[in-house]
């Protein structure tokens, strides 16, 4: 895929995610991946950010004179593992929901008065589980950093910063995860902390892995696969 290309699927691969409070007004913040399987849209994500099962929503975009337009996820699905021989159970990092067939979301571009000047649609996956990563290739993921919430006439208003993490190479298997190195100096969890969720992608679009967490001491990035839970989504949409 041409670099210019791979670096716009990044950009459009993750979904905003944010934990509304009572007022409907952001209070944390985490990423999500749309894909499409067996004729059902489902949103991934990860449970260390969602597992509070608070009111998480999908920021789908803003219209102007309206404000910001949520899509509220309601009840989410959790796993756990572990094993009956020694009843030993562990929480799983991943986390997943139905929801419309028609839902998508924008990433935009808006002006000082408000209008929207440029937009475009963040990307439905359709993923191969079968696509394992390899050594030899690249990798990438984006999503929403640093939140903050300031008032300005009246108005409150949600900002954060929006990063692209592009030229990950894979380094081994760890458990349910993959591993990945930086190609740079881990630059602190506050820089990856929205993030959390977001797939992992190759450089032919391919999602290998959704965001979990890092290590600043070696530079690396850890995301569980989702090859390893197929199964419960075909337990979701009825495969099964």
């Amino acid at each position: 895929m041409n670099k210019d290309i791979w670096y716009s699927q990044i950009f459009q691969s993750s979904i905003p995610l944010r934990n509304l409070d009572e007022n409907k007004l952001p209070k944390g913040i985490a990423s999500g991946c749309l894909i499409d399987y067996s004729g059902k849209r489902i949103l991934l994500t990860v449970s260390h950010a969602t597992g509070n099962q608070e009111n998480w929503a999908v920021e789908i975009g803003y219209e102007k004179d309206k404000g910001t337009i949520s899509y509220q996820l309601g009840a989410m699905w959790f796993l756990h593992g572990g094993s009956i021989l020694d009843l030993h159970f562990k929480d799983i990092d991943f986390s997943y929901v139905e929801v419309p067939s028609d839902l998508i979301a924008f990433r935009q571009e808006l002006d000082f008065k408000g209008n929207v000047k440029k937009q475009v649609q963040l990307n439905v996956f359709s993923p191969d589980f079968d696509v394992l990563p390899s050594v030899d290739e690249q990798y990438g993921f984006s999503g929403s950093v640093m939140p903050s919430i300031e008032s300005h006439n009246g108005q409150v208003y949600f900002f954060s910063e929006f990063k692209v993490y592009a030229g990950l190479k894979y380094l081994r298997k760890e458990d349910e995860f993959y591993v990945f190195k930086l190609p740079f100096t881990h630059p602190g969890h506050e820089h990856f902390k929205g993030c959390s969720g977001a797939p992992i992608i190759d450089t032919s679009g391919n999602v290998i892995a959704l965001v979990c967490s890092g290590n600043e001491r070696t530079n690396e990035i850890y995301g569980i696969a989702i090859s390893k839970y197929r199964v419960a989504l075909d337990i979701l949409v009825g495969n099964v």
